[in-house]
């Protein structure tokens, strides 16, 4: 009878560990959703109509933009993005929404243009670089040519 009970105990145990097992390995691969920049549903770009506002007033309706590019302080852009990622994968693009705001000189609103999906998804930097004057540093370069600049001499005590 201790053997047929044993025996039954055991059989539940690993019936139990195999459960938990499974349940934590299945836990890990669940898709974690992450929503970054701005809330569409709270954000009213709609509020925003170009040739009345000015770029305080946008930024008191809808908050600092995502970003303003360096070379045109005209332009901001408001930037939302949700993805899905499991485990280790590349997260994959759920919804993205880009809407930039143009001002003019006198910096009020000349246009609201509003980006999804594929058209917001693929934005391209440019490739250029910019040529700098002087020789490339490596790692031998930077430990010989400290060599020469190191004094010999003890630094002096202080008020002696």
């Amino acid at each position: 009878m201790e053997l047929i009970l044993g025996h039954t105990l055991m059989k539940r145990n690993v019936s139990l560990i195999t459960l938990l097992l499974f349940a934590t390995l299945n836990a890990g691969c669940s898709p974690t959703i992450e929503t970054r920049g701005f809330n569409t549903g709270s954000v009213k770009f709609d509020q925003i109509k170009p040739g009345i506002q000015s770029k305080q007033e946008v930024q008191e309706l809808l908050g600092s933009p995502s970003t303003i590019p360096s070379f045109d302080n005209n332009k901001w852009y408001y930037i939302y993005k949700k993805t899905s990622a499991t485990s280790f994968f590349t997260p994959t693009v759920l919804e993205q929404q880009v809407t930039v705001i143009t001002f003019d000189n006198r910096g009020i609103v000349s246009d609201v243009k509003t980006h999804t999906g594929e058209e917001a998804k693929n934005i391209k930097p440019i490739e250029r670089k910019t040529e700098t004057v002087g020789q490339e540093s490596g790692v031998l370069r930077e430990v010989f040519s400290n060599f020469g600049r190191m004094s010999s001499k003890k630094p002096s005590k202080p008020g002696g």
